[in-house]
Parts: structure tokens; sequence; C-alpha cells
């Protein structure tokens, strides 16, 4: 196993035990052992355990931040921008369940949202933000609180990455299940249009 793939495999333990025991929870003999690298791998790639948690954040919340600013861009009308953001959000946590909970162990035990993490999420909200006022200024929303729009629709993606098995299990069997996280998505479309469009 050369170099990189050694920091490539550090890199993916590390984030499967830090979502599951958080930074404390996950020891530095775990994640080696994990990675089938040696002790001292973290150092060498990373420098310290710290550095190795930042990159983790970092990489996986600069991702959802690239899809989140792409889905609000553009010259679409309101309503369809805020589904494709929605749908964007949704998408990445279906592809990495795992990215609630790598920042909220930290705010569990009263540490906050680590700092690594904060510029991304700011860049999420700015850009929901601006995608609401946009639509206010075309006519297409009406008059609301655009950090508080994005803070709605962000809070309930996460809740849902968080719980949606578990809400899967709840409601198996009842008439019409079907696919809980494509209902909950274009609910939460719809609440959030329908807010906004009101008069």
């Amino acid at each position: 196993m050369n170099d990189d793939e050694t920091k490539a495999r550090l890199q993916r333990e590390a984030q499967r035990l830090f979502a599951q025991h958080g930074f404390r929870g996950a020891s530095v003999r775990e994640i080696t052992g994990a990675a089938q690298a040696n002790l001292g791998a973290i150092t060498y790639h990373f420098g310290s355990k710290d550095a190795l948690y930042g990159t983790v954040v970092e990489t996986v919340f600069a991702r959802l931040a690239e899809r989140v600013e792409a889905a609000a861009a553009g010259p679409a009308p309101g309503p369809e921008r805020l589904r494709a953001v929605v749908g964007a959000i949704f998408a990445f946590f279906r592809e990495t369940p795992e990215a609630p909970r790598l920042v909220l162990h930290q705010v569990m035990v009263g540490e906050g949202i680590p700092p690594f993490a904060q510029p991304y999420l700011r860049r999420n909200l700015a850009a929901i933000a601006q995608m609401v006022r946009e639509g206010r200024a075309r006519g297409e929303f009406r008059a609301a609180d655009p950090t508080l729009v994005a803070f709605t629709i962000i809070s309930q993606s996460i809740w849902f990455a968080l719980v949606g098995r578990e809400i899967v299990g709840v409601l198996g069997g009842l008439p019409g299940a079907g696919d809980v996280a494509d209902r909950v998505e274009r609910h939460v479309v719809d609440v959030v249009t329908r807010f906004l469009e009101e008069s």
C-alpha cells in the first residue's frame, strides 16, 4: 500500500469512526487499525488526530456546500431552484449518511459546531438565503427572513438524515409508506414553497 492509498484509507476509516464515536471516542489505535496502517501513520500523513478530523469534516462539508451553491445559483425561477437545493441536500445525505453525526457528536457534548465545519455551513446558509432574496426581488416569493428559510431547509434535511431509518421502521407496513425519503423531500419543498408563495 503506497502513501496515497494509506492516507485515503485513514481518511475513509476516520470518517466512519468519527461519525460513530465522535472525535474523542474514536482512538488513533482504532482508526489506524481499521485502515491497516501503523500507529504513526496519522501523525505522518496529517500531523495529528485533530488535523485528521479537520480534514475529514472539511472534505465532507465542502462537497455539500458546492452542491448547494450550484443548485441555488442560476437563472431558473425561485421555486425550481428551491426544489434543486432540497434535492441536492437530500441526495448528499443519502450518499453520505454519516455527515451530520461528524459534527453533532461535538454539539451534543457541549463543544459546539466544530470550527472546521462552520465556513461550509455558512456557505450553505448564504447560498440559500441569496436564492430567497432573488426570488423576492423577482416577485416569486413573499417577504420572509431568508436566513430562517435557509435554516428550515437545512435543519429538516439534517433531521431526516439522522432519523430517517428509524422513521422508515416506524412507518414500515403502513399503507402508502413507500419511499419515505422521497416523500419527506417533496414535503419539505412543498411546505417551504407554499410558505414563500403565500401572499
